[in-house]
């Protein structure tokens, strides 16, 4: 009888196991507060589909998609560790990529827990609070321009985020870039789940038969228009996430950089009114969004300098402030 070596057999488990172990804990190790969130936002939505599956006609294809982001985080934060030049910098920079998936995951699985949408009860706050529909008072001021302006103010919120993030990383200022970033991550997954537990589908939909005015336009209407026709997301409504990432940006700039501060302060409050005007949400979802954006900024401002590793970062009283 052949007798096998059972220590020769094991070697190679003993041998690699504690070299697994110790990329798990290098890539561990390296988690910034943006990888963090996102994890964290990947486990809720992730347990979020397997609970409510029965209500996800797409789970089967969603949850291998969520299992490779996972992979992909760790494998770009040991990318990170190890100053892998292009894996590095795209360490830092792919939440502002995931943004975009996760919002347009929300029309898979808006109804994962409650089947219907509760616009109502924001319709008789917006009437509480104006007397009016907001987003039918509002077109009385309509008109080619003020269309072109408040579309293309509409659809600049994302090139604020990767403006504001581009200033600080060209400037070396990684501190605050990775501040920057957790911030719009907290505020963007707060409002993802907040969609999930509070469906609304928007004015577009509820209020269309009291609409009178077509907002007609130019070439920014036009492409709001093909945009709204061919990605709009049933059911990512309240809070405003456009609104919430315009907030972060805005309190980040007049931390960070206080000069460009002053010049988005009007973009931002046009963007506010511009999801208004558009009829892509109610007054309340403005407001919900703001508040996104600062319960952001706070949460990254507990958490971002202590967990931004592999970046220099260091406690909070290193980050500077750019004056005038």
């Amino acid at each position: 009888m052949v007798e096998f070596d059972r220590d020769a057999l094991a070697a190679p488990c003993v041998l690699s196991h504690p070299r697994s172990t110790k990329l798990l804990a290098d890539a561990i190790a390296t988690i910034n507060a943006a990888d963090r969130l996102t994890l964290a936002y990947l486990i809720y939505s992730t347990a979020l589909i397997v609970i409510c599956r029965r209500n996800i006609p797409l789970w089967a294809t969603l949850l291998p998609i969520h299992l490779g982001l996972t992979v992909m985080i760790f494998g770009l934060a040991h990318a990170r560790a190890k100053k892998v030049k292009v894996l590095s910098f795209l360490s830092h920079w792919y939440p502002t990529l995931l943004f975009l998936f996760f919002f347009e995951e929300i029309g898979l699985i808006v109804h994962a827990i409650f089947p219907g949408w509760f616009d109502e009860y924001l319709i008789k706050a917006d009437y509480a609070m104006f007397g009016a529909h907001p987003t039918v008072w509002i077109e009385q001021f309509s008109n080619y321009w003020l269309n072109e302006y408040m579309q293309l103010v509409y659809t600049s919120y994302f090139l604020l985020t990767i403006g504001l993030g581009a200033y600080l990383w060209i400037r070396n200022r990684r501190e605050e870039f990775a501040v920057f970033i957790a911030s719009t991550c907290a505020a963007y997954y707060l409002c993802y789940v907040v969609f999930v537990l509070f469906p609304i589908e928007s004015p577009h939909h509820t209020l269309r038969h009291l609409q009178q005015v077509e907002l007609a336009g130019g070439p920014f209407t036009a492409f709001i228009n093909l945009i709204e026709k061919h990605g709009r997301v049933h059911g990512g409504a309240f809070p405003s996430a456009h609104v919430a990432g315009s907030v972060v940006v805005l309190i980040s700039a007049w931390r960070f950089a206080r000069r460009i501060g002053y010049w988005l302060t009007p973009i931002v409050i046009s963007i506010c009114v511009a999801t208004v005007y558009g009829r892509y949400h109610y007054a309340v979802d403005v407001f919900a969004g703001i508040l996104m954006g600062a319960i952001g900024c706070q949460i990254a401002s507990w958490i971002g300098p202590r967990l931004c590793s592999g970046i220099g970062c260091g406690a909070k009283p290193s980050i500077k402030h750019e004056r005038e």
